[in-house]
């Protein structure tokens, strides 16, 4: 299962964190890597201890695997995640609305970055979406990590960067607290980012979490495998 933190906006979640120079295409695209959950809160997680014993289902009201949808409509997906922490599961419905792809110069993008980094930004173009995630089933949760892929062809970005970036107006941050996405309607706004040249636009957004993609394991993790149920299908906005 994925872990709670977030890393949607580091360093390029697509692209890798290499030397700040252009390098070229990787031959896969690129994902999201996992990281290590934030420190336990005092509020314990809603929830169950109680290990899974079938994959997550779709319904007929959740959106289809394989689905295109256009920038700003929404999809209906199921969600589980596992805090490690507290060794505890939970379960929703996530709604997702990804806005259309916008683009500003690289030379916007803030971070700690070195001279090669800072150079190959100022050549290039940030490309990032905001995403909108709403709490539909009720209960409360937090919505994890979900799993973007900005879609840049058949390559991916031709670029790398060193360091974390940040762009004002594409909020970043950790998915919130179960009471703060504890009724239907509950908004979470993040964005997705990524650096590449005008030649390899990012022209799609993925989502690729369960059942539409493969879980994320971890070794602390007691869940079993249910990957021979997933990789359905991702939605795609374009």
């Amino acid at each position: 299962m994925r872990s709670h933190a977030f890393a949607l906006i580091s360093c390029l979640m697509l692209a890798g964190c290499s030397a700040g120079q252009a390098t070229a295409p990787s031959a896969a695209p690129a994902t999201t890597a996992p990281t290590a959950p934030p420190p336990a809160t005092s509020t314990p997680i809603p929830g169950t201890t109680a290990i899974p014993t079938a994959p997550i289902r779709l319904t007929d009201k959740m959106t289809r695997p394989g689905t295109r949808l256009r920038f700003g409509e929404k999809a209906i997906v199921p969600f589980r995640d596992y805090y490690p922490l507290q060794k505890t599961y939970v379960e929703g419905v996530l709604g997702i609305v990804v806005q259309r792809i916008r683009t500003t110069p690289g030379s916007k993008v803030q971070g700690n970055f070195d001279e090669d980094s800072r150079a190959v930004l100022k050549r290039n173009i940030a490309y990032h979406a905001r995403i909108i995630i709403t709490n539909e089933s009720g209960n409360a949760f937090s919505p994890g990590t979900p799993r973007f892929t900005g879609d840049f062809g058949d390559w991916g970005p031709d670029v790398t960067v060193s360091g974390e970036m940040r762009l004002p107006g594409c909020r970043e941050g950790y998915p919130p607290d179960s009471d703060e996405f504890d009724r239907k309607g509950a908004e979470w706004k993040t964005c997705l980012l990524a650096v590449s040249s005008h030649s390899r636009p990012m022209t799609q957004v993925r989502y690729e979490d369960p059942p539409y993609g493969k879980e994320i394991q971890f070794e602390q993790d007691p869940s079993p495998d249910f990957n021979e149920h997933y990789d359905l299908g991702a939605i795609t906005w374009s």
